[in-house]
């Protein structure tokens, strides 16, 4: 298992900052990056090596909408009017690369069906209450933090939603189950306390 969580919100335009660690990883072996093409190439080896990955980001990536509109048309026009947002666009960018170079990728927003099934995870760090933006470091020790809780799956959704993540996967052309589109993608909080230290 890979999990690379990714700073998107106060890099300048068409960079990103990233760190990628596995679940027997230190910190000082974490893998971390500044460019879009060395985060591609990090996914793509670990999907080659039939590792699933878990990408996070620090962007909203479930919009709530008005009841009866969370369809994937909604998605899709949601998607496209994100798409030069901070984080969906790299993440667009990333999807569209792997539909070219590995079509049959299977994408996920759910934590238990990624669990289950599929090869890439899609998720939302937050930060603390009170707290600035998060780094990447802290991200993914959050996400195994909540991974190592038993019981810890998705809270169910306040209203209704769309969910960027599974639009941008489906306008990619990877599979994500149509579902997802009027589902919360998962989100994690970076406690305080990792982000005074990461």
């Amino acid at each position: 298992m890979l999990v690379i969580a990714m700073e998107t919100q106060s890099s300048p335009p068409g960079r990103l900052r990233w760190t990628a660690r596995r679940h027997d990883d230190d910190e000082s072996d974490a893998t971390s990056g500044a460019s879009a093409a060395g985060l591609f190439d990090t996914v793509f080896g670990a999907l080659h090596d039939g590792e699933q990955v878990a990408l996070g980001f620090d962007c909203p990536l479930t919009l709530p909408v008005a009841p009866g509109h969370a369809g994937p048309d909604t998605a899709d026009n949601l998607a496209r009017q994100a798409g030069d947002r901070p984080g969906i666009a790299e993440l667009a960018e990333l999807l569209g690369q792997l539909a070219t170079w590995r079509p049959w990728t299977t994408v996920s927003t759910s934590l238990s069906r990624w669990k289950a099934n599929t090869s890439i995870l899609v998720w939302e760090a937050v930060p603390a209450a009170g707290s600035g933006g998060v780094r990447p470091g802290p991200a993914a020790d959050s996400f195994f933090r909540r991974l190592g809780v038993a019981g810890a799956e998705e809270e169910p959704a306040a209203g209704t939603v769309v969910n960027l993540a599974a639009a941008a996967s489906r306008r990619a052309g990877l599979f994500v189950d149509a579902p997802e589109l009027a589902r919360p993608a998962v989100s994690i909080t970076v406690p305080s306390d990792l982000l005074e230290i990461g």
